[in-house]
């Protein structure tokens, strides 16, 4: 099982930084949709993170948690250029669109090139791929 701890590690890594872009942007919008929308993300989120975080203590290793510095440079870049826009709506679809669509090719890559044993481990990185296509597909009526 070799490949598991860096599968984990890489859906806690993608979990938790959408969960930090989600809360960058959700009070951002005026719109009651995109932030309902935002909210049950964000959801989703949190518990594949804590699943992913969990497996990870279950074999004895810890996560990495995003930089300090990392988290509040797309914070502070996120609502500039939410904040800019004529069209703060579409703006955050775009940029979740754009992080998703990061994540996914991050999932892609882990499904195809690392070998996950434990069908957990296979699951949870099956789902953040899902969740994220998802993402895109509910972002996209936001453009």
């Amino acid at each position: 099982m070799p490949d598991d701890i860096p599968i984990l590690r890489s859906v806690r890594k993608s979990t938790q930084m959408g969960c930090h872009s989600i809360r960058a942007v959700l009070d951002e919008s005026p719109n009651r949709e995109i932030r309902t929308a935002l909210r049950r993300q964000l959801a989703e989120y949190e518990e594949l993170f804590c699943e992913a975080d969990r497996l990870l203590h279950e074999r004895g290793e810890k996560g990495r948690d995003i930089s300090a510095v990392a988290r509040l440079g797309s914070l502070t870049v996120s609502r500039m250029r939410v904040r800019t826009s004529p069209e703060p709506e579409a703006k955050i679809a775009e940029l979740m669109v754009q992080g998703n669509t990061r994540g996914m090719l991050k999932s892609l890559h882990n499904l195809r090139t690392l070998d996950a044993v434990d069908p957990k481990i296979s699951s949870l990185s099956t789902r953040l791929l899902q969740t994220e296509q998802a993402n895109i597909d509910e972002m996209m009526r936001f453009l």
